[in-house]
């Protein structure tokens, strides 16, 4: 037999001191407990011996769930080492490329980031601007350099920008204008170098250009490090620690540039011995600047003004090479001038260096760019191999001796060994399933799975069975606990990165959910958090890129907002439109009660469709009249409705013609007391009335009359259930960023016209590091003062300090009006930035400033209204 050919086995255990939960402890402690107990009648302490065979085999099954818990995570998740990090995160596992890298926040940060994302600017810089009292006002300042002075590369450079800023700057951040496009001045060489070596004078001086012009230019000299290196402890937008050059880069003064610094440059060049003088003077036609006459410090020159910023002039003449001086071993060196001009030319016609990732963000490009496909999840098996099948053949023949002699023997002989096959299938199937439990890609509750021996493993065992085997598995009993069960498994997977989904503080409030569906919505929500972690997790401070849709796409909803949207409980967490929930059933907006009494009212406004598109058709809402209701409790009513009664979709036309009280609108207070299964009553009075109170002002609503009580209990679960799933779909929340609210028209008429000088008086400077938080509060969780409290509890611990959150609580009337003037701010913010990456200085830009700065006074006056 060959040495490959041997028989898999498990290493005899060699320590002295046997494991205290493994076999060899458990095996000593039963033999002596054996021992102890026989007595007498303990003859052969042999292995041989029936009895000790037996024994073994008990605490093997005992101990190999102790076994399997040991092994090593990837193997009891089914991972295999070419998975790639899709397959650690279905499992909420995550890599260090995913986990380390961050959306920019600081200076570094973003000096860091746009570096990598356009390797080729020059001058780049960011700075975040302050008040008179040294404050952050949440604007930043980028200043870049083209690699040409052509309008064509100028405005890509811009739009390149823009792209790599917007979809990761920081709530309540933005940037004070477009980036401005520093012009080059241009500045000459002179230089008188030392040479060493035999390194030819071409290539070397091909060289000693290109990084004179890094230097200048404040580029990495070496061009972008490597992407793949990864430090446990790197944090950041690169998720890497950083180079050598890039923290010299970080370094560098942005506003002059010692001469000093690129002399070392030059001096760690293989072939320079020395660099005796070192002159840099503009070049001829450069115009003088006011910043010439200022002084700078010793042995520096300025770097770059308000709109300019230094750039060196290549030779193309044999008389700017002239200007150099070199000399080897004291004798000087002649420059092959047309062969240098000529490897010049072509170096300076060399591709630009390109990003070495693309305008994607690091913390996204981990499990969402794995496309390998992923293993299917494994099925429940019902072949585990019996280790009765171990036991000597001696077993058997004696079993069948003695079933000959005495009868029922042997069923008694396989009742025993089904239990201890029971044991071990047990602890098989529930270590194959793992998977199952931990996956978060699968919406199934499932958290305990079994598998009974069959004839397959012990023949004639499925006879002993009372109830068919396949039923006995799929008990209710075997898995009554799961829903527990899986919020602790879920519990443990966000505990693993510091996370926690706690829903404590809703228990108690009021719900649109079947106390049986309640638990599962949490569920779902918890799995949902575990799942985007990445997102909602390491990226919570991130706004939302509004040069792309933002309503309906839960990937460009602010994290923060659906962080909040998640710890509350609600129905849906992305962005999306609330007044739909009662417009697509055509119904009135819900009213407070009781209206005013000066004559019916009636508003109307441009509502937003609930396809998302531009709002065309209007809706009128009129104030309600003539409503019955009570504020005593009416005498001899008893509950109607069954709490826990399945729900069903509703249509609400024949519920409002059976319900006098909401055929002419809909109370919101009425709506607020119809999600409590209790508030519903009836009375057999007057040939049977369905009653519903009190709500929260204590009236009691007369919904409808004539009704028996089987008539009044269908009636009542309607409302019920159409109230339930109208104010759960009706919650939600938007946030809306105060520093985008700014005028912007300014900028770009060059002087501060009449909507700019608007907007300045209604958008002021202590505003801008706010945000809003709009939420529905005439559903009953939004009108309840616990869930505002907790809502308030909740956003002063998730929201970043520097932020001033404030909380507003709409009707439905004022929501309705709020999302018309959000859509339409949303829609000219769009505008504004495909104006702004398209050709710049054009009058349609002027016009999507003006148009935004409208809108944003519009959307402020509604916000500073309903904070009133």
């Amino acid at each position: 037999m060959k040495p490959t050919d041997a028989i898999a086995s498990i290493a005899r255990h060699t320590s002295q001191a046997p494991d205290a939960l493994g076999f060899d402890a458990l095996r000593l402690h039963a033999i002596t407990a054996a021992q102890r107990a026989s007595g007498e009648l303990w003859t052969d302490f042999n292995l041989h011996d029936p009895g000790v065979s037996l024994l073994e085999a008990l605490c093997y099954a005992l101990t190999e769930d102790l076994f399997s818990a040991r092994q090593p995570v990837a193997p009891l998740l089914g991972l295999a080492p070419d998975d790639g990090p899709a397959a650690w995160a279905r499992f909420g596992l995550h890599t260090p490329p995913d986990l380390l890298p961050s959306h920019p926040c600081t200076e570094d940060d973003w000096q860091l980031w746009l570096l990598q994302q356009l390797p080729h600017a020059r001058q780049l810089y960011m700075q975040p601007l302050c008040d008179e009292r040294r404050c952050a006002t949440g604007l930043w300042r980028m200043a870049l350099q083209s690699y040409s002075d052509t309008p064509l590369d100028r405005h890509d450079l811009q739009r390149k920008a823009l792209q790599a800023y917007w979809p990761h700057r920081s709530l309540g951040e933005d940037l004070d204008g477009p980036p401005t496009m520093l012009r080059s001045r241009w500045v000459d060489l002179k230089i008188s170098l030392e040479l060493e070596g035999h390194r030819d004078v071409c290539e070397l001086l091909v060289e000693l250009l290109q990084r004179c012009d890094d230097v200048i230019s404040a580029r990495l000299p070496e061009g972008l490090p490597p992407g793949n290196a990864i430090d446990l402890d790197a944090e950041g937008p690169l998720g890497r620690p950083l180079t050598p050059e890039e923290r010299t880069w970080l370094d560098q003064d942005p506003d002059y540039l010692y001469i000093g610094d690129l002399t070392r440059q030059l001096l760690s060049m293989e072939g320079i011995a020395s660099v005796d003088s070192l002159v840099l003077s503009l070049a001829d036609g450069e115009a003088a600047e006011p910043l010439d006459d200022v002084a700078t410090p010793p042995g520096t020159v300025r770097r770059r003004g308000p709109d300019w910023a230094l750039r060196l002039r290549w030779p193309d003449t044999e008389a700017q090479l002239r200007q150099w001086q070199l000399r080897r071993e004291g004798g000087p060196v002649q420059v092959p001038a047309q062969t240098l001009l000529q490897l010049l030319a072509d170096h300076r016609q060399m591709p630009l260096r390109l990003a070495a990732a693309s305008l994607t963000p690091p913390a996204e490009a981990g499990a969402g760019a794995d496309t390998t496909p992923m293993r299917p999840l494994p099925e429940v098996r019902r072949d585990h191999y019996p280790a009765s099948a171990a036991l000597p053949p001696l077993y058997r023949q004696a079993l069948l001796d003695q079933a000959r002699r005495q009868p029922g023997l042997r069923d008694q002989w396989h009742g025993y060994l089904g239990l201890l096959e029971q044991g071990l299938n047990q602890v098989q199937v529930q270590r194959e399933q793992l998977p199952h439990l931990y996956a978060l890609d699968e919406e199934d509750t499932r958290s305990c799975w079994t598998s009974l021996p069959g004839d397959e493993q012990l023949p004639g065992i499925d006879a002993l069975y009372a109830v068919p085997r396949d039923q006995l598995e799929n008990a209710r009993w075997i898995d009554e606990d799961q829903l527990s069960r899986r919020h602790r498994v879920l519990d443990y997977q966000l505990a693993l990165h510091g996370e926690s989904l706690d829903h404590a503080g809703l228990q108690g409030l009021p719900c649109y959910f079947t106390p049986q569906a309640w638990p599962v919505h949490l569920l779902r929500l918890k799995r949902q958090f575990a799942r985007r972690l990445l997102r909602l997790g390491r990226l919570r401070g991130a706004a939302a890129d509004l040069s792309r849709p933002m309503i309906g796409q839960p990937d460009n909803t602010p994290p923060m907002q659906e962080r909040l949207a998640l710890m509350l409980g609600l129905a849906q967490t992305h962005s999306r439109w609330l007044s739909p929930s009662w417009q697509s059933q055509q119904l009135p907006a819900p009213e407070e009660w009781p209206v005013t009494d000066a004559g019916p009212a009636s508003t109307t406004v441009a509502a937003p469709r609930p396809d998302q598109g531009p709002a065309t058709e209007t809706q009128t809402f009129e104030t309600l009249r003539g409503v019955h209701f009570t504020m005593k409790a009416p005498g001899d009513t008893q509950p109607v409705l069954n709490p826990t009664a399945r729900r069903r979709s509703i249509q609400w036309p024949p519920l409002r013609n059976a319900m006098p009280p909401i055929q002419q609108g809909l109370p919101a207070p009425l709506l607020r007391a119809a999600v409590r299964p209790e508030a519903f009553q009836w009375s057999p009075a007057e040939g049977g009335q369905l009653w519903l109170g009190p709500d929260e002002a204590g009236r009691h609503w007369l919904l409808a009359g004539g009704l028996d009580e089987a008539r009044a209990q269908d009636h009542g679960r309607a409302l019920h259930e159409a109230a339930c799933q109208l104010q759960a779909a009706g919650e939600g929340l938007h946030l809306v960023e105060h520093v985008l609210l700014r005028p912007l028209a300014a900028a770009h008429q060059g002087k501060q016209g009449e909507q700019g000088a608007a907007a300045s008086v209604a958008c002021p400077a202590a505003g801008e590091l706010q945000i809003s938080l709009v939420f529905s509060g005439w559903t009953a969780r939004g009108a309840d003062p616990r869930f505002r409290s907790l809502a308030r509890q909740i956003t002063a611990r998730e929201a970043p300090a520097h932020l001033r959150c404030q909380l507003l609580w709409l009707d439905a009337s004022q929501m309705l009006r709020f999302e018309v003037a959000w859509q339409a701010w949303l829609a000219a913010r769009q505008a504004y930035a495909t104006e702004l990456m398209s050709e710049p200085g054009t009058p349609r830009l002027e016009a999507a400033a003006i148009r935004l700065d409208e809108r944003s006074a519009r959307l402020l006056a509604l916000l500073q209204e309903a904070a009133r």
